[in-house]
């Protein structure tokens, strides 16, 4: 049985080292064979050690998304379903990017959080990226190669340290390390997620901006300036100061568990989950806006002309798994008297959009949205005999025989007209742009019915026009 990497825990601040040792021996021990099997894995360390020496770097990580990626219930119930659906076919396809330590430890792509080791449970942990060396197949669904017993992969040239050894890595700071896990498919043509193949043929790829650019910074989705401090803290010697990234990795989602990131402390899991929808906001207003609202006459109709732009150089909006984003248009005509005369864009009492996915479209309790603009990717199945071939949308990409994309390109601007009879005046016309990460008949479909309260719905855009 392998040692673990133990070099940097003796080494640091605070006299813990061998604590931290000892949980992450309980933690692991039940994937080391004895040493009469010959057996060896990996040694990852906990993010928890890392901590002691780089608090700033592991307190952001804790509330990040990475974190969250193995215990995610909406994960855990995709998985199950695809492993159930698969006969357990599909094997560690999920497993491999959100619990990747637990994948390389041996754990089977059906373990369940409960089940999962205290690293494992880590998700995308500190030792898993910064022990990456390269890929040992093609970009996307992991396929990275680690060395978690070597030198720490980072972004600047080695220094002293006392704590490890470490070095500069052009893999970790390039695109494709990225693209390792924001690139999804199942061969031989199922694209599930392109965040990397459309970074790809970005005008920020061109302009050699990276992901880490943007998702790294002070400000979501934005090149920013970086703040300076020491590379290290509370631990022996003296570190420079160096540019600090972002380790909160900002994207589009948020944490659906109750009692995390900071377990039993009911106050701070607030604070951090509103801190987090700020971020997601902030991501979102710099993605994508509102160019303009035009009300056009047209005798006794109107149009309602409404521009909309990506402000994002290096991806579509929204990207990663498209068909569980949504981003739409809502536009509601008031009349003089208060009354509604057009909406669309709404939502249904069970709080999906009035689509194909509706409970009350499909029984005939709302009507169709037929105006309504969602940027939301659609599952299409081929349905049906070689005489009857039809087309039919799944609510699981994994079901699907293709995607279609609905997204925007980098930095497309796009256009949308809503004609209605003219309101009495003065009448006024409200527009919004807005986002969600998971549509309710989704948690559904998952029995995650308890969930569905949690969605939140961005307005990241509005403008309110008033007709006289």
């Amino acid at each position: 049985m392998r040692a673990l990497w133990i070099v940097p825990l003796m080494a640091c601040a605070g006299g813990s080292g061998s604590d931290k040792t000892d949980e992450i021996v309980e933690d692991t021990q039940q994937f080391h064979d004895s040493a009469e099997t010959g057996s060896e894995l990996p040694n990852y360390q906990s993010a928890k050690i890392c901590g002691e020496c780089h608090p700033k770097q592991y307190l952001e990580w804790r509330q990040s998304m990475h974190a969250y990626a193995a215990r995610s219930p909406v994960f855990e119930a995709m998985n199950a379903k695809a492993f159930r659906d698969s006969s357990g076919n599909v094997a560690t396809f999920c497993t491999g990017c959100h619990a990747p330590v637990g994948t390389e430890l041996g754990e089977d792509g059906h373990t369940s959080v409960s089940e999962r080791s205290a690293i494992s449970s880590e998700g995308i942990t500190c030792s898993y990226c910064h022990s990456a060396v390269g890929h040992d197949g093609p970009i996307g669904n992991n396929n990275i190669l680690n060395d978690p017993e070597g030198p720490a992969q980072g972004p600047f040239v080695s220094d002293s340290s006392d704590g490890h050894a470490s070095e500069e890595s052009e893999f970790v700071k390039s695109p494709e390390f990225c693209g390792s896990c924001h690139d999804v498919f199942s061969f031989p043509a199922l694209r599930i997620e392109e965040a990397f193949t459309e970074y790809k043929e970005s005008p920020a790829a061109a302009e050699g901006i990276r992901c880490q650019d943007c998702h790294m910074g002070p400000d979501p989705g934005v090149v920013s300036e970086r703040p300076t401090g020491p590379s290290a803290e509370g631990a022996p010697g003296e570190y420079p100061d160096r540019s600090l990234a972002s380790h909160f990795f900002v994207g589009p989602d948020y944490a659906m568990i109750d009692d995390w990131p900071f377990e039993g402390d009911e106050e701070a899991n607030a604070t951090a989950l509103a801190e987090s929808l700020a971020r997601t906001q902030k991501l979102l207003e710099n993605a994508v806006k509102l160019t303009h609202v035009i009300v056009h006459p047209d005798g006794d109709k109107i149009r309602v002309e409404v521009n909309f732009e990506s402000k994002i150089a290096g991806h579509g909006f929204p990207t990663g798994f498209t068909s569980e984003r949504q981003a739409w248009l809502s536009v509601t005509v008031t009349d003089s008297a208060g009354h509604v005369v057009y909406r669309t864009g709404d939502l249904d009492q069970h709080g999906d959009l009035r689509d194909a996915h509706s409970l009350d479209v499909r029984s005939s309790l709302a009507p169709l949205d037929h105006n309504l603009v969602n940027l939301q990717s659609r599952n299409l199945l081929r349905h049906g005999g070689r005489d009857d071939l039809s087309v039919i949308e799944t609510v699981f990409p994994f079901d699907a025989d293709w995607i279609e994309k609905r997204n925007l390109q980098p930095l497309e601007e796009r256009n949308a007209n809503f004609v209605m009879d003219k309101p009495s005046t003065p009448y006024t016309v409200d527009v919004s742009l807005n986002y969600r990460n998971l549509p309710p008949y989704l948690l559904r479909a998952l029995q995650l019915d308890h969930l569905v309260p949690k969605l939140q719905v961005f307005e990241i855009a509005s403008e309110s026009i008033v007709i006289e």
